[in-house]
């Protein structure tokens, strides 16, 4: 079965290669006979100097010199023609490799990417398949060469009739030692140093990501000693390495040098007895040099091995990852959709303790839903879970009364519009971030979006986006996102604590805008606000994952006791804020006046 499984995986990591049938096939002609040149060569060198030499025939020089020149430049041509169409073959691998990977890692659910670091399927999709493809030139310039190079040299050597062939099979013999001892001792450290390539792009992220909060501590040294420590173990990994593959080069020259040695010393003995020629030492020499420098060149891959095994090992986990969140059969959704939470329970894998239990409500046309609750009481899993970003453990989320499970992904969430807790723009412009709400939007529908969101501090739609939005604030940030989620018409309008950034009376006019949504969609509201929540349709309060009551504002603040400490928490906050101290003591504030403001009014 596992034989089966990594012959399927090979498969896979080769699959790219079938788009370049043509250029593989050239790669072969030019390889052979670029093969045909080198071992053409010595013979004409040995004809040359046992026939044209010694009878002083110098046009039998000139002719044999000449069919030597010219198998020199069919040799270089092919060598170009080979390198040419070997590069071009990997790099279009290396291209196709990495697309199929990254589109595999954009299926990825959230339970894939807590199993892989993003930092690891940085480094996977990047330097492991640079990897693979300065492999895959390798092997058609170097590995696939020197086989045939050295077993062809060897048909060349034997044809020359001497009784020098022991020293070459000697000097073979000696040079697996030093590779077997090198081999062995480098493969453990392979696996490391990817390791320690993930560890180092990890802690580059962090720390990036985190300058503001490093400098705000003073936390640089502490960062600078942290990355410094991986980065030295990452130089350690890489030394030992080195040191021991440095050790190979030597002892092959020196082991090439000594089989020559041992050549010219029996040839001549074997040439002053008459039993060989001069120009067949020559030609044995080369024929020689040739063999042991192409099983040292194989032998220089076999070292290399490890290294690939792992990249392609790392490489094959994301493209053989199942995905556990997959299409349904069903491409349609009827009209006015509504979307039903049934004994809803959820788990994060590997927790024992469920992060949701027993949610029940409606998502229904023409109504706004809001939940509120303390931090990790789950609320940001609910919206998680209705575009199956995460799929329930328990019980059931259903469309106009079918599994959510049943309907296909895109059918799904073309139905939805969702914007996150922490807002996401991409570099670029303003208009190429609102495309993505809505492709084919044309720039009146985008302003009227940015109008909406109360998006007022642009100049003109061509604006650029820096790099995680850096040159915008986090309320600007927040009010471009809300302005892209609300582009497109859709049925359901899902928005995570997206309005903390904005200040109340930015607030209220935004709500107030996003009323004309109501009457054709759904909206669920994540948020921490009583303010952003209170003139919901339905309140849901959540509590260590379960729902404590629901109902309107009114309701919950009589009734649910949880909902009114939430409530005098916030208003006691503001009193703080509008009195001193003293003062806040001696004012009492009605919760009952919430009622009347409601709207933001």
């Amino acid at each position: 079965m596992d034989f089966k499984k990594t012959l399927k995986t090979i498969g896979k990591l080769l699959s790219p290669l079938k788009k370049s049938i043509i250029p593989l096939i050239l790669i072969v002609a030019f390889l052979l006979i670029d093969v045909y040149c080198n071992l053409t060569l010595p013979k004409y060198t040995a004809d040359i100097v046992d026939v044209g030499i010694q009878n002083t025939d110098f046009n039998y020089i000139i002719s044999v010199g000449t069919m030597m020149m010219a198998m020199v430049l069919i040799g270089v041509f092919a060598t170009i023609g080979l390198s040419y169409f070997s590069s071009k073959v990997s790099a279009a691998y290396g291209r196709d490799l990495r697309k199929i990977s990254y589109e595999k890692i954009l299926k990825f659910s959230n339970f894939e990417l807590n199993k892989i670091s993003r930092a690891s399927l940085i480094t996977r999709n990047t330097n492991d398949v640079y990897q693979i493809q300065i492999f895959l030139g390798l092997f058609f310039t170097t590995i696939l060469f020197s086989p045939i190079l050295g077993i062809g040299s060897i048909l060349k050597a034997m044809e020359l009739g001497t009784n020098l062939l022991w020293i070459i099979a000697v000097t073979f013999a000696a040079a697996i030692i030093p590779f077997v001892i090198i081999f062995i001792r480098t493969v453990p450290y392979f696996k490391v140093m990817q390791e320690l390539t993930d560890k180092i792009n990890q802690t580059s992220r962090e720390i990036l990501m985190g300058i503001p909060v490093i400098k705000a501590f003073v936390r640089q040294d502490y960062e600078e000693e942290r990355f410094r420590k991986t980065n030295e173990d990452f130089k350690a990994v890489n030394l030992n390495v080195f040191r021991i593959l440095l050790v190979l080069l030597p002892a092959m020259t020196l082991l090439l040098n000594l089989m020559i040695v041992l050549i010219l010393y029996f040839g001549a003995y074997d040439a002053i007895q008459g039993e060989i020629l001069t120009g067949t030492i020559i030609a044995f020499i080369q024929y020689a040099t040739q063999i042991v420098m192409a099983f040292l060149m194989m032998g220089g891959f076999l070292v290399m091995i490890p290294r690939i095994l792992v990249s392609g090992r790392r490489v094959a986990e994301v493209i053989n990852t199942e995905i556990t969140i997959s299409d349904g059969p069903i491409n349609t959704i009827n009209d006015n959709p509504v979307i039903e939470f049934k004994d809803v329970s959820y788990s994060y894998p590997g927790s024992e303790k469920e992060t949701l239990k027993d949610i029940n409500f409606k998502l229904e046309k023409g109504k706004t839903t809001a939940i509120i609750g303390g931090t990790g009481s789950g609320k940001s899993t609910i919206l998680n879970l209705i575009p199956r970003l995460q799929d329930v453990t328990g019980g059931e989320i259903l469309v106009n009364g079918k599994n959510i499970k049943d309907y296909k992904l895109t059918t799904l969430r073309e139905r939805i519009s969702y914007a996150p807790q922490k807002a996401i723009l991409f570099e670029g412009t303003i208009r190429s971030n609102m495309l993505i709400g809505k492709e084919d939007a044309s720039d009146e529908e985008i302003e009227k979006a940015l109008k909406m969101a109360e998006v007022d501090f642009i100049e003109s739609l061509d604006d650029g986006v820096s790099q995680g939005a850096s040159n915008y604030s986090g309320g600007q940030k927040q009010r471009l996102q809300l302005a892209r989620s609300i582009l497109g018409k859709r049925d359901f309008y899902l928005f995570d604590d997206c309005f903390s950034a904005l200040d109340m009376n930015t607030e209220a006019k935004v709500k107030e805008n996003l009323k004309s949504l109501k009457e054709n969609s759904s909206m669920l509201i994540v948020s921490q606000r009583i303010s952003t929540i209170m003139d919901a349709d339905e309140i849901i309060v959540l509590d260590e994952g379960e729902i404590i009551d629901k109902g309107s504002h009114d309701y919950l603040n009589e009734n649910c006791k949880i909902y009114r400490e939430i409530v005098s928490s916030q208003i006691d906050r503001s009193k703080d804020l509008l009195y001193d101290n003293e003062e806040s003591s001696n004012y009492v504030l009605d919760t009952s006046y919430l009622k009347k403001t409601a709207g933001g009014k």
